[in-house]
């Protein structure tokens, strides 16, 4: 059976009446995700709250753990990747007690177990900041103990929600899914350029996803950047000599068995003659809608497309 996910949150504290965090972990306890199980607990605001994550890790293992709280000056969603060793309460928990100025453990502050970097950030909902201030309150005295517990690779941080947010359910479910998916592979894709068009190649039918149109490239190997892969895979796949130019961007999408980071370059034919090996066809671009793109490469050839436009206004 797969490892549940652990989500919780926090009761309502200082002249709250609500905390959205606990509505949140209620709203998603028995909830499936990638096959795993949401298992939910409402933390009390206190030091009895704040450990309990780290006893349920002495009899329970987990497929991921998020914390949640409440960030009631917050404008956005804040996914905390840093726990402070230190306490320092503005205001007494729940309890009544008030801790000012005291480190938790004394060696040093401890860090989130997920990959940020590897999240496609800028597509989530409500628009979230990384952020590595978790505060000094019972927020970062919970991520904090947790992480001093976990003694593996278990995806772990803390995300805080502001008071007003428009799916806050939608972005939790967004964060645990990304902590469970695979993680990137990094794949160079080459945006070959001639006379104002951009080349597209269509996966020839003994490939995975065949019949699909892709910008030629494929996954980085050891020691490589996006340039010197780009300069061997299609050498491979088209027996073309290319030089890169500018960088064009990164795109993140999963494919659901693999999740792939697209390094996007240009690139300038400086000799061979063209044979496929790996496509059936290929296909000189004017725009993003003329072939019938895998995965993120329509929005890829559309970036493609404005920054020739753009060239062609201002040479």
């Amino acid at each position: 059976m797969a490892k549940p996910v652990l989500v919780t949150g926090f009761e309502p504290f200082g002249n709250h009446s609500v905390n959205i965090s606990g509505e949140i972990a209620r709203e998603l306890d028995g909830h499936e995700i990638r096959g795993h199980n949401i298992q939910s607990h409402v933390l009390s605001v206190d030091y009895e709250g704040s450990m309990l994550t780290s006893q349920l890790l002495d009899e329970s293992s987990f497929a991921a753990i998020i914390h949640l709280g409440l960030a009631e000056n917050a404008p956005f969603p804040r996914i905390e990747i840093r726990a402070k060793d230190i306490l320092d309460f503005r205001i007494p928990d729940n309890s009544g007690r008030q801790v000012r100025e005291t480190h938790i453990s004394g060696k040093g502050d401890l860090f989130s177990t997920i990959k940020p970097v590897d999240w496609d950030i800028d597509t989530m909902i409500d628009s979230p900041v990384v952020s590595d201030d978790a505060g000094e309150y019972l927020c970062n005295e919970t991520l904090y103990r947790t992480l001093m517990k976990i003694d593996d690779n278990t995806p772990c941080f803390f995300l805080h929600l502001p008071l007003q947010q428009s799916d806050a359910k939608g972005l939790v479910l967004q964060c645990i899914d990304r902590m469970l998916r695979p993680p990137c592979i990094d794949v160079g894709a080459g945006a070959i350029i001639h006379d104002g068009k951009f080349l597209a190649a269509r996966r020839a039918p003994s490939e995975k996803h065949a019949g699909w149109w892709e910008f030629p490239g494929g996954k980085f190997e050891e020691g490589e950047g996006a340039s010197e892969c780009l300069v061997r895979e299609i050498r491979e796949e088209l027996e073309l000599d290319i030089s890169t130019g500018e960088p064009i961007g990164e795109w993140i999408f999963d494919h659901g068995d693999v999740v792939v980071r697209l390094h996007v370059m240009e690139c300038f034919v400086n000799g061979g003659t063209m044979k496929l090996h790996v496509h059936d066809r290929v296909q000189w671009c004017d725009g993003p809608d003329e072939v019938d793109w895998l995965g993120p490469d329509r929005d890829i050839a559309a970036a493609i497309s404005a920054r020739l436009q753009l060239h062609r206004q201002h040479p």
